[in-house]
């Protein structure tokens, strides 16, 4: 009897060890977070909308070229005036031309910012990476 206690003790500290790894080994393989970058715009537009929407994906691929080449960070052209683009507009809620830049439930709006600088991509890259940090933190 003594031997099948000590056998079950046995097993059962083998089997903590197991979860324990188990569970260290899932908090070292921590998902990264994925930042999108939304420019949304109707099928009619200006030099300005436009340059926008080159500027900021310039910037994103140029800020971040190894995120963006594994796809951990996307750049995503959204034509307002398709049918496909509706479910992510109203999770966004976004109601017209708008540059969103989104990680998990965060949101940050940078319309105003990147309408202004269109035509200055240093400033659009400044705005995108201040951005990009805050939606990561």
């Amino acid at each position: 009897m003594k031997k099948i206690y000590v056998l079950s003790i046995v097993f059962l500290m083998c089997s903590l060890s197991s979860i324990a790894q188990a569970n260290k080994q899932l908090l070292k393989t921590k998902v990264k977070p994925k930042v999108e970058v939304y420019y949304f715009h109707y099928a009619i537009r200006c030099a300005t909308c436009i340059a926008v929407e080159n500027n900021s994906k310039n910037a994103l691929t140029a800020l971040y070229p190894e995120k963006v080449k594994t796809g951990e960070y996307t750049f995503k052209g959204v034509n307002l005036d398709e049918a496909s683009s509706k479910a992510i507009a109203k999770k966004l809620k976004v109601g017209g031309q708008s540059l969103m830049v989104v990680c998990d439930d965060k949101q940050l709006d940078l319309t105003t910012k990147v309408f202004l600088y269109a035509q200055d991509q240093a400033k659009i890259k400044a705005e995108i990476k201040k951005a990009v940090e805050k939606v990561l933190h």
